[in-house]
């Protein structure tokens, strides 16, 4: 059976926050398609963004 999680609202907000800092990587390089230093600079922070998520440190997440 699973287990409740404790702070779980913590949780869907810290990812929230990560989706939308991830929308405002995308959105910043997609216009500047034609400027390689814009979209190697908006995939570098896409980069790091996943890089946290993929991590999976949820305990920090919820601290």
């Amino acid at each position: 059976m699973p287990q409740a999680v404790a702070n779980l609202d913590k949780m869907d907000e810290h990812l929230k926050t990560i989706v939308q800092a991830l929308y405002g990587a995308v959105k910043q390089g997609i216009p500047h398609v034609k400027e390689p230093a814009v979209v190697d600079k908006a995939l570098a922070d896409c980069k790091e963004i996943l890089d946290e998520v993929m991590a999976g440190k949820v305990d920090e997440w919820l601290n």
